[in-house]
């Protein structure tokens, strides 16, 4: 007997942990049979058959004449409804998409059961019982909208409250981390939830998705926007799951190639001529029985292959710049003196010999006074395969297993992440694999069981540096701290451009994701119960370099101009990383939750929920990370400064903070029909979401990377250009001052948000839906990065040199933990600056959103949507750039005064206050049954097309140099900026920027003007409107076999769209526009379709 107890408690415990959050790609289809005078029939046997494999699923009605048919494959379904007395009813064309429930009533005929009643319908467009706001985007719709480099992500951006993440996101050519695709209602892009085949699919270094299959692989997009069931988590923004093709009982496929090149593209705005490019994207894909209505197969494969000319324009030092003559400038002063002096004639005395060395690494100007243009060649390939399984093991029992690969490459000449100028550039190296399993089992047609296992494997080489020219070829006299990755230093001289390879690289990262999910299905009386909980098991190997060729930055300190400072050989500072490069991250997850759907009455329903989240912090597998407690001594490791703590330490976890155990996430909401028609639905709802503790990019390696004594990022403030270290060997592997740290706040805890929403939908006919609402959320605990030993302004001048006190140069004896004077050698300070990942953002979002869909009848389809909205918060995501244009003064890294987070407040970098998006197809009626020869030519085309229409996202004025005398910040982005003063009455969008902000020049004597008045996110850019055509036309060959010829052209109008204008204060081309959005690009493609 204990035997089987133990028995029993062992398989209780084994269904509990695979009943994990598995999000479901299936569907529900329920009803109401009726008799014809509108009263309701009891067990009537209802059947659903999925006509492409045969599948079939039954039940009974209920005493209330309902039936709930639970986790169908998504297809399309026939209808078989048979009641005694009752003529058998029929109906075909019922869609059924992932995540929906299809309402299919049924009105039977009084007659023999010999007989029958056939409908040719489609269910109701209209879901009267659903509370989560979102779209589904069809197969037809998938695959016949142009889509240019035919990203699945594309199609969110369909929908009402969705913003790219910049305008013309889509442009092909980006980065293979691509996966940040877009902010949801007021959320962050890296908040956002993507699932392949309901299995993960979210990248656990960056947020974002991984693979993405071509859309010929994808029978269904669906993304929930808002408001969704307690079964969804793990992010606070959308939820996009797509769901691939699988066999059916007939062979089917295609094969195709899409072409582009530079001869049938327009010409940038910015560009003399059209930048070159080939590129190649081709593919199959195949589909059919291994046993028939048992055994299905669909297997895939695409290639890319892309080489693009990119074109930057940059600030370079004039001609005479070069040979130390800045007479045609303003008037050079020395700083340093009090007053200012000036340098006479504008004429440097000297060059420094390495400066004059590191000349060749400044292209001269070719376009005006400081200007470079220079167009480059990208060069990126990929190639990934699929194949998925679907296995009916008996009536009762289904297998599916799918397994997706992707590989890719990528050569950048010019890096977004280094210089700006040809001549350092990176590489990037892809490997993704995804593998998944699934089990349904039916114990009953009221109850069903799904047990998922889930595999993701992301392998992602990022910024390989390319050039290796160490800093001993140049002239230098250090060595490189990561041989594999010697290249030439990153100069970063305010105002022009930076050379260099990048500050941060080679990251090398390897994941592995293992997900063990499921789901329980009941339905009992008027409740569909559905119950879950899961575990979740992330692994993180990673090589990441920090400034290991050495980052030096250039001011307009000493001399009043960066360029005239770099000559003479004096940086305002200098950084190396040095030390262990690698770390093994590790990450443990558990979830729950119960969810109903209760029919109250037949035009009542109400969505209860209540999910549970228990992420646990990120471990390091040999513990090298680190907190940062000013006061307090580690016991684990006795000779660390004090305020540096490790795990082991009194308090100190493994994951360095403490596991919030209340992630405790309510959802509730209502489905209303007013009228008992069917033609309206009101719904209301309200739920709290929690994400990790911390994602964005290098998310859960951003402390363990920076924890000393493991890297030492040593720097040194107006160091000897040549020999920052003075002939003395660079800091060993120890605690080498001034530290600079980067940590975790030890009360940091889970980001939640509070999601609510009232929406009213509108049906006219079967067709047509109308969606009008309202949508709020509210972002609380939100990461971001904050200065935790901020400086302290020492007014007045020093006695004895007559430089001011407050100055960059002696930022870190200023320091609040120092553990130096102001009189101190700046060798002899135990803190420099100190990064803290800190739980304090908030963000809001209020919205209007709407939109009009019409599906698919009369050769029409469309989907307008329109959102009025206005985001707010005080940092739009987590370490990202923003609107900064070099990696200075990343908007959103640092707050210009760490004493004043509220000054922070602002609009949110993705805040769109208009966009209006129309997607459309159109199979035109024009000689479309003709067999003429001129009827087979005009006839059978379809046009299909995006138009959208967006206001301008918001940026941030700011000033590179460190006039607010606050010091850098290099374990963040290298150099913290300021803000400008905003003139008194002016409106920084009536007119030139330049006219409207004024740098700020600090009082010696006094904290006046120590920060600028000009808030973040101050400033519009430029709207965005972009009208994407498409015209295809199916030839068929027989019956079964047609060829496919599409022309798709993006920007058709070629409207130019500007990018963002220069926005840094001290710049030569500040509130310059320098660059543009593709102009009009056109794609010719073939399919064979069979």
């Amino acid at each position: 007997m204990k035997r089987i107890r133990a028995c029993v408690c062992g398989l209780i415990l084994t269904w509990l942990v695979v009943l994990a959050s598995g999000q479901q790609i299936t569907g529900n289809i329920r009803g109401t049979v009726q008799d014809p005078s509108g009263a309701v029939v009891q067990s009537a046997q209802v059947t659903a058959q999925q006509v492409e494999t045969g599948f079939t699923r039954s039940t009974v009605t209920d005493r209330t004449g309902s039936y709930l048919l639970l986790e169908l494959p998504v297809g399309r379904y026939r209808i078989e409804v048979q009641a005694k007395g009752f003529q058998k009813y029929i109906r075909e064309g019922v869609s059924l998409n992932v995540n929906e429930t299809a309402s299919v009533p049924v009105k039977l005929v009084v007659g023999a059961g010999n007989e029958q009643v056939l409908v040719t319908a489609d269910a109701q467009l209209i879901e009267n019982s659903s509370t989560a706001l979102g779209k589904t985007v069809l197969e037809r719709e998938v695959l016949d909208l142009p889509l240019n480099g035919r990203n699945f992500s594309q199609l969110g951006l369909l929908q009402p409250g969705v913003v790219p993440l910049t305008p013309g996101l889509a442009e092909a050519g980006g980065s293979l981390r691509d996966g940040q695709a877009y902010a949801v209602n007021g959320q962050r892009p890296e908040s956002n939830n993507f699932l392949i085949d309901g299995a993960n699919n979210l990248n656990g270094v960056d947020g974002g998705f991984v693979l993405k299959p071509p859309v010929d692989a994808i029978t269904e997009f669906r993304i929930l926007t808002h408001n969704a069931n307690a079964e969804f988590g793990n992010g606070l923004g959308s939820t996009t799951n797509i769901v691939t093709r699988s066999g059916s009982n007939a062979v089917h496929g295609a094969v195709w190639e899409f072409l582009r090149n530079d001869a049938l593209d327009a010409t940038n705005y910015f560009a003399d001529k059209t930048e070159p490019l080939k590129q190649n994207q081709f593919g199959a894909t195949i589909g059919g029985p291994i046993s028939k209505d048992k055994t299905f197969f669909f297997g895939f494969y695409e290639g890319f292959r892309n080489r693009q000319g990119e074109t930057q324009q940059s600030t370079v030092p004039s001609l005479k710049q070069r040979q130390g003559d800045f007479s045609e400038g303003p008037q050079l002063f020395n700083v340093f003196t009090n007053p200012p002096t000036p340098i006479p004639s504008n004429q440097l005395p000297f060059i420094n010999p390495l400066s004059q060395k590191l000349l060749s690494l400044f292209p001269e100007p070719n376009d005006g006074l400081n200007g470079f243009s220079s167009t480059q060649i990208l060069r990126q390939n990929s190639d990934q395969f699929g194949v998925r399984v679907d296995h009916y093991l008996s009536s009762k029992d289904t297998v599916n297993v799918r397994y997706l690969f992707s590989t890719g490459n990528r050569f950048d000449p010019l890096s977004p992440s280094g210089a700006s100028v040809p001549g350092f550039p990176i590489g990037e190296d892809s490997r993704a694999q995804n593998l998944v399993i699934q089990e349904t089992h039916t114990f009953s047609p009221g109850m069903i069981g799904v047990v998922r296992f889930s595999y993701l494997r992301n392998k992602f080489l990022f910024d390989e540096h390319l050039n290796h020219t160490s800093p001993g070829d140049l002239g230098f006299a250090y060595d490189p701290s990561l041989p594999v990755a010697a290249g030439p230093p990153f100069i970063q001289v305010n105002g022009y451009t930076t050379v260099g390879d990048p500050i941060t690289g080679p990251r090398n990262s390897y994941e592995n994701a293992f997900d063990y999910s499921g789901s329980l299905s009941w339905v009992r009386g008027k409740h569909e119960l559905k119950f879950g909980g899961g575990y979740q098991r992330l692994q993180v190997n990673v090589l990441q370099g920090i400034a290991t060729n050495g980052f030096f930055v250039f001011a307009p300190a000493p001399i009043s101009d960066a360029f005239a400072s770099f000559l003479i050989g004096q940086p305002v500072f200098f950084l190396q990383g040095r030390g262990d490069f690698s770390r093994g991250i590790r990450g443990n997850a558990l979830d729950a939750y119960a969810q109903d759907s209760y029919k109250v009455t037949s035009r009542l329903t109400l969505n209860l929920g209540l999910r549970y989240d228990l992420p646990f912090p990120y471990t390091e597998i040999k513990n090298r990370q680190s907190l940062w407690i000013p006061g307090r001594q580690s016991e684990v490791m006795p000779d660390a400064k004090n305020g540096l703590l490790y795990p082991g330490d009194p308090g100190v976890p493994g994951g360095l903070i403490s596991t919030f155990k209340k992630g405790f996430a309510p959802r509730a909401g209502m489905a209303w029909d007013p009228t008992g028609s069917g033609k309206w639905v009101v719904t209301s709802a309200y739920g709290i979401f929690y994400e990790p503790y911390y994602t964005g990019q290098g998310g859960p390696l951003q402390t363990p990377i920076s924890a000393p004594p493991y890297l030492q990022t040593a720097q040194i403030n107006f160091a000897n250009f040549a020999d920052p270290f003075n002939g003395n060997p660079p800091p060993p592997g120890t605690f080498a001052t001034p530290l600079t740290n980067l940590t975790l706040s030890p009360n940091l805890r889970l980001p939640y948000s509070q999601d609510w929403d009232l929406n009213v939908q509108h049906s006219f006919g079967s067709d047509l839906l109308l969606e009008l609402g309202y949508v709020g959320t509210k972002g609380t605990k939100l990461p971001r990065f904050i200065e935790a030993n901020p400086t302290v302004y020492v007014p007045g001048f020093n006695s004895v040199t007559g430089e001011p006190n407050s100055t960059s140069g002696n930022a870190d004896q200023r320091r609040i933990h120092s553990g130096c004077t102001l009189t101190d050698d700046p060798s002899t300070c135990i803190y420099s600056s100190t990064g803290l990942i800190a739980g304090i953002a908030n963000s809001s979002y209020n919205a209007l959103e709407t939109s009009l869909r019409k599906r698919f009848s009369h050769g029409i389809s469309f989907l307008t949507s329109y959102t009025f909205s206005k985001s707010i918060d005080d940092a739009s995501s987590f370490n990202m750039t923003g609107s900064a244009a070099r990696p200075v003064a990343g908007e959103n890294d640092l707050a210009q005064n760490p004493r004043n987070l509220a000054a922070e407040r602002g609009r949110s970098l993705f805040d769109a206050r208009h966009r209006f998006v129309l997607s459309y197809q159109w199979a035109l009626p024009f000689l479309r049954q003709s067999h003429s020869w001129y009827g087979r030519a005009l006839g059978g085309w379809q046009l299909n097309g995006i138009t959208t229409l967006m206001t301008g996202t918001p940026f941030t004025v700011f000033d590179s140099n460190d006039v607010s005398q606050q010091g850098g910040a290099p374990e963040i982005t290298g150099f913290s900026g300021s803000r400008p003063n905003l003139v008194a009455g002016q409106d920084p969008n009536s007119g030139p920027h330049s006219v409207s902000f004024q740098r700020i020049v600090p009082d010696p004597n006094s904290q006046v003007q120590q920060f600028g008045t000009a808030r973040r996110n101050i400033a519009d850019g430029p709207g965005y409107a972009n009208w994407d055509f498409s015209m295809l036309k199916n030839i068929s060959v027989t019956e079964s076999k047609q060829f496919q010829f599409r022309a798709e052209f993006f920007n058709i109008l070629n409207h130019t769209n500007f990018r963002l204008p220069d926005s840094d204060i001290s710049s030569p081309t500040f509130n310059q526009i320098q660059s543009a959005q593709a102009p009009r690009l056109i794609q010719f493609a073939l399919k064979f379709l069979y």
